[in-house]
């Protein structure tokens, strides 16, 4: 979750990065308008920032993001809030502007959204490189389907179905 000041409008803080990128502010309020009816909360451009649900700012913090079309992106863990539907949109939107050209670096936990989105790939174990390649690279190297289960792999971690079991053991506990 991103930072934002919550005690401004959608308006206000839009309208002000706006103009820190340099943007009209015309072109800006236009955009913004235009963007939070995409991602269905233009009614609340005029509402403060602490009155929006999680998926709401952070919907919000994308369009902020991405309202000076940025030629490089810094994501992270973006999806994080977001309804089924915004989440579908926002997945093509970033297909969409990787095949423009613009250079995405994408941080997630949510390994089958990074198989799907990435053209390149480098997991990180303990703050170290584990693995750095495409998709279609790390499964040549690791013999293993998902991204998920490749991970596991690289990094040794095989307690996950061990752990699991323990956990719903205990919750049965009386």
């Amino acid at each position: 979750n991103g930072e934002i000041y919550d005690n401004l409008t959608a308006y206000e803080y839009i309208t002000f990065l706006g103009e820190i990128y340099g943007m009209e502010l015309k072109e800006v309020n236009n955009k913004a308008k235009k963007l939070m009816s995409l991602f269905g909360i233009k009614e609340a451009y005029h509402s403060r920032i602490s009155s929006y649900s999680k998926g709401m700012r952070q919907k919000l913090l994308i369009i902020s993001s991405l309202i000076h079309n940025p030629d490089i992106l810094f994501l992270d863990e973006s999806l994080s809030g977001l309804d089924a539907n915004s989440v579908l949109v926002f997945k093509e939107v970033l297909s969409k502007l990787a095949s423009e050209g613009k250079t995405i670096f994408y941080s997630s936990h949510i390994m089958e959204v990074v198989e799907k989105i990435s053209s390149r790939i480098i997991l990180l174990n303990n703050g170290q490189i584990a693995a750095d390649g495409t998709f279609e690279e790390l499964k040549k190297k690791n013999m293993e389907g998902s991204l998920e289960q490749i991970f596991n792999q690289i990094t040794g971690f095989t307690k996950h179905e061990e752990i699991a079991n323990e956990f719903i053991s205990i919750l049965k506990e009386v």
